[in-house]
């Protein structure tokens, strides 16, 4: 079976409480997370649609601001012009004025049906443009004309300080031919301004879109080249969290902006573009959402950006939700802090105040095992101040009042029931007196005196409490509780022949029978002619001789003297003579009887000895009844038969009246009272009563019976009962079959039995030294038995 783990309340409650309160925190941070993260990416989201409004509404100002531009330029009839080389444009200080006021205007041109080209180049746009054309820091502008000449396109390049004075030119041939180029072949079929989608101005290096528009009535386009690189810079400005990421983009995921980053190295992730084409596909006009990209949780914003012309653009902006939930989290991180420090408080506290609760429980835990030690009587009320604890104490004193007065009322009928069965007992026979009474109280006058006895022999042995008493108590009025299974005839068997009834009686009529044949044969012979005085005189002998041999058996029967083999064989030589049956002797029986009576018929008159052993003599064993004797451990020879009703067999008994059988039945009471003994479900308390109770005919070299115990099998409480079951069979005065011994006498046969190792030593000088003898025999013994004993000759 598995062990049963167990765990005490104080930790349990410490525990429990501690895990609430931490559960609690833990939920309540949670949730303060899970709400920061809402709260963040609400804010982050208003945040974003707001950069989204300045990026719609910046781009919408910049296709105005252009448009209007445009418009203006191509009112101006001069702009028709056609490029020639040494000839300054007239709208040149107007253009290179409006260039400078719109600083990220790569370039402002006008294409002509006949190919020519007229365009003026912002220098400081990007450094690299400078690189790309070569220019110096006092270049400020290039013009750019493409013009005829001898029917070849020639190019012709003017770098023009800040003050629009040459400082050199370069003339080249070229293949540009505007009429091929898109914004001029969408102008030209529309007379709105046009814009071109977002597309790489290679000499900048950047994103950048064209504005163009047909001029009225003329087959001349009017365009301006607009660098991106300013919504980059505006992008930029809108950026208020650190690994903020702001893309403008294409339908087809290419990046036209992105915020201070040079759009060129970077890509979307293809996760990403998957996703965003759905949204694009759905028409949704904004989405937020979050997503992981190479490992990492971001927050990220789409919306489409509305343009007064039909191009479609859209803002991307993502950024790491750590990032966004940086404030929260070191908000709930200091929390944490606080909880620790917290708790660091608290859990002490808890312990401390767990002492509230676990001290009057511990207490109660303590009353209860005083009642499972069934100390009732010690049982207390608790003081606690909580009322169920209170009211449980209360409660627990109740029940013990209550169970010691039903445990009072229980040992009091158990111990009076045991003492009616020691009185039953001894009243079923006049032959034990008032023993099972008398024992009791000699026993535990000596076990209260080694109680009390300093001697090192009784160091260990002490009665604990009033239980432990109590229990050699009743082995004490149990000792000969077996009897109640012996027969009252074998107990109190005072003759040989007694059975149920003395059987002496029976002899006595075979006796008078043979009398009155001798009488009758006598006058048979004088009527016969024989000689009537010398009859009388043979008859005279012959009926003398029979009274003597009457007395023989007679005498034999009392049992009071020791059978020499002479007496036993003049028993056995009466038992030869004959008398005459006339009677059927198997009728008229009991069923047992019959069972044992020799069912051969005989017919009668027939001779039957006058002293016989016969088969219905024998009461055959049960074989049950020593079945379990293994169990017990009882080595004791047991007869083959129950009783032997013999009549020579029982007057040839040596020594007293019982015969093997019916001593071994007297003795059989001892195995009974262990069985009977066993067999009762005592407490612990009363656990060794068994063995106490029987153990008082045992010897302390393992002679006794019925386990042939040794003194080290003994404890002392038995030994003590060997002594006393011995001293008060000798000293009781209430036996009809024997004179009661005087103290003298008894414990002179004490002494004897001391030096045969049949009792304790140690324990009989303890009865002699403690004055234990003399105060029983001064309430139990009659004044004449009771003699001047010197004890120095025993101890």
């Amino acid at each position: 079976m598995k062990k049963k783990f167990y765990i005490k309340i104080r930790p349990t409650i410490s525990f429990i409480l501690v895990f609430l309160i931490i559960s609690v925190i833990s939920i309540t941070l949670l949730l303060q997370y899970n709400f920061s993260l809402d709260l963040a990416k609400n804010a982050t989201k208003d945040n974003f649609s707001q950069i989204s409004e300045n990026v719609e509404e910046r781009l919408q100002n910049l296709d105005k601001r252009h448009n209007d531009l445009i418009s203006i330029l191509q009112l101006y009839k001069e702009i028709k012009q056609t490029p020639q080389k040494n000839k300054r444009h007239p709208l040149l200080k107007l253009i290179t004025t409006a260039l400078n006021n719109n600083k990220h205007i790569y370039a402002l041109y006008v294409g002509h049906e006949d190919n020519t080209f007229y365009e003026v180049i912002n220098l400081n746009i990007n450094e690299k443009l400078r690189k790309k054309y070569n220019a110096n820091k006092e270049e400020r502008w290039l013009i750019v004309k493409i013009y005829d000449k001898n029917g070849t396109h020639v190019r012709y390049d003017e770098y023009l300080n800040k003050n629009l004075i040459q400082i050199r030119s370069i003339e080249s041939k070229t293949s540009y031919r505007p009429t091929s180029r898109p914004w001029y072949k969408e102008a030209i079929k529309d007379n709105s301004i046009i814009r071109t989608e977002p597309y790489l101005f290679t000499n900048l290096d950047n994103f950048g879109v064209t504005y163009a528009k047909k001029v009225t009535s003329t087959k001349s386009v009017i365009g301006l080249d607009l660098s991106l690189q300013s919504l980059d810079n505006f992008l930029k400005k809108q950026i208020h969290i650190d690994k903020q990421g702001i893309y403008l983009i294409k339908k087809d995921m290419k990046i036209i902006s992105k915020a201070g980053k040079n759009i060129k190295d970077k890509k979307i992730d293809s996760t990403l573009k998957e996703k965003i084409t759905k949204i694009i596909n759905t028409q949704i006009a904004y989405k937020s959402f979050s997503m992981k990209i190479n490992d990492i949780n971001y927050f990220i914003y789409f919306s489409k950006i509305e343009s007064i012309y039909k191009n479609k653009d859209y803002l991307l902006i993502t950024v790491p939700q750590d990032i966004i939930m940086q404030p929260y989290t070191n908000r709930i991180f200091y929390s944490f802090l606080m909880t620790i420090g917290l708790l660091s408080f608290i859990i002490p506290l808890i312990w401390y105040s767990t002492k509230i609760l676990v001290n009057p429980i511990e207490k109660l835990e303590e009353q209860n095992n005083k009642i499972l030690r069934r100390e009732f009587t010690k049982v207390e009320d608790i003081n606690t101040n909580i009322k169920e604890l209170d009211e449980l104490s209360k409660s627990l004193v109740n029940m013990s009042k209550s169970l010691k007065e039903y445990e009072d009322k229980q040992q009091e009928l158990m111990d009076s029931f045991i003492k009616l069965i020691a009185s039953a007992i001894d009243a079923k026979s006049k032959y034990t007196g008032a023993h099972c009474a008398r024992v009791p109280i000699l026993t535990m006058l000596i076990a209260n005196k080694a109680h009390q006895s300093n001697e090192s022999i009784f160091k260990d042995f002490t009665f604990k409490n009033e239980e432990e008493k109590r229990e050699l108590s009743i082995a004490a009025w149990l000792h000969d509780c077996g009897k109640v299974t012996t027969p009252e005839y074998v107990v109190d068997k005072a003759t040989k022949l007694e059975t149920i009834y003395n059987r002496i009686h029976e002899i006595r009529t075979r006796f008078e029978v043979i009398y009155r044949d001798m009488t009758i044969q006598m006058y048979k012979n004088i009527l016969d002619g024989k000689d009537k005085k010398e009859e009388e005189n043979l008859l005279k002998q012959k009926l003398n001789n029979l009274q003597e041999e009457y007395k023989i058996v007679a005498k034999a029967n009392i049992g009071s003297e020791f059978m020499s083999d002479e007496d036993i064989e003049k028993i056995k030589q009466i038992s030869k003579k004959q008398w005459t049956r006339y009677f059927d002797k198997t009728i008229g029986l009991s069923q047992d009887e019959e069972s044992r009576v020799d069912k051969n018929k005989i017919q009668t008159p027939c001779k039957e000895y006058l002293l016989s052993d016969k088969k219905e003599h024998i009461i055959k064993r049960n074989k049950d009844d020593i079945k379990d004797y293994d169990k017990y451990n009882f080595k004791i020879d047991v007869p083959k038969d129950l009783y032997n009703l013999g009549e020579v067999y029982n007057l040839c008994i040596k020594k007293g009246t019982l015969t093997n059988e019916e001593r071994y039945k007297i003795n059989e009471h001892i195995i009974m009272s262990i069985i009977m003994l066993e067999q009762l479900p005592f407490s612990d308390n009363l656990k060794r009563v068994p063995e106490y109770a029987g153990a008082h005919h045992e010897t302390l070299i393992g002679t006794g019976y019925p386990k042939k115990l040794k003194k080290q099998d003994m404890s002392i409480p038995a030994r003590i009962m060997a002594i006393t079951d011995i001293f008060e069979a000798l000293t009781a005065s209430d036996r009809p079959y024997k004179k009661a011994k005087t103290l003298s006498e008894a414990i002179g046969i004490l002494s004897l039995m001391v030096k045969e190792k049949h009792i304790d030593e140690d324990i009989f000088r303890l009865f002699l030294s403690s004055g234990a003898y003399k105060e029983y025999a001064q309430k139990y013994l009659k004044k004449e038995q009771i003699d001047e004993v010197d004890i120095s000759l025993y101890i």
